[in-house]
């Protein structure tokens, strides 16, 4: 049975809740540097000068690892709110196992930490206000992190029913939102050009088309009798633009 000896436990500088294994196989040489709680260290009793078999070296670096994956876990989740699946995807990619990922996984799940539900609600809610993204746009994004077809679907949608108005009269004000908050950028242009550019910005928002045009009318309109565009909708009538 390989053996292993505890040349010596640290606590390392400002972590007083850590230590620091440095373990030592007598026939090759090895060294293995594993750094767990003090609480986990604690449960296996262990001392600088014990020997361990195998196998407790085996479940102490998978211990370690856990340890490792849940702070990764923690700091990304402190940046911003992850779906679970997000948060799979960023910490395979920093090669921790499928099994410590897993647990890390339940825990936060366990803990509430990772709720898709909830992450799902409040992602529909800032695109909605901070991007002006229509729900065609925000189930789309929610799919893409990983958000399952349902969830995504109610988070993007559930806004939208049980109001006094239609889901398309509302969507028609955001878009009209969307469109007067970004109305610097088509100031001076050619009324077609304007047009053209405003089609843009609301398909890529996720608008539906005939409610993007109708919205894209209002505005020219407006912008028209302010006198900051260039051309007329007559004019445009006969380009064929309108």
């Amino acid at each position: 049975m390989v053996g292993f000896l505890i040349a010596k436990i640290q606590v390392p500088r400002a972590r007083p809740d850590r230590r620091v294994l440095f373990l030592h196989e007598g026939s090759t040489g090895e060294e293995i540097r594993l750094e767990l709680s003090a609480g986990t260290l604690a449960d296996y009793d262990l001392s600088a000068g014990d020997s361990i078999g195998d196998a407790t070296r085996r479940e102490l670096e998978a211990l370690a690892e856990v340890e490792r994956c849940r702070r990764q876990a923690f700091r990304l989740l402190a940046n911003r709110p992850r779906s679970e699946e997000e948060l799979r995807r960023r910490l395979v990619r920093s090669d921790f196992s499928y099994l410590a990922i897993d647990r890390v996984l339940a825990e936060l799940k366990a803990q509430g930490s990772v709720d898709d539900r909830s992450f799902a609600t409040e992602f529909a809610a800032q695109r909605r206000r901070l991007k002006g993204h229509a729900p065609a746009r925000v189930e789309t994004e929610l799919r893409a992190r990983g958000i399952d077809r349902e969830t995504a679907h109610r988070a993007a949608w559930d806004p939208y029913e049980g109001g006094r108005n239609e889901p398309e009269a509302l969507q028609f004000d955001e878009a009209l939102t969307l469109l007067r908050k970004r109305q610097i950028r088509y100031n001076g242009l050619p009324r077609v050009v304007a047009r053209r550019r405003m089609a843009g910005l609301l398909s890529r928002a996720g608008y539906p088309t005939s409610l993007s045009l109708d919205a894209i009318d209002v505005v020219l309109d407006e912008m028209e009798e302010a006198g900051l565009i260039v051309g007329s909708s007559e004019e445009n009538e006969s380009t064929g633009w309108d």
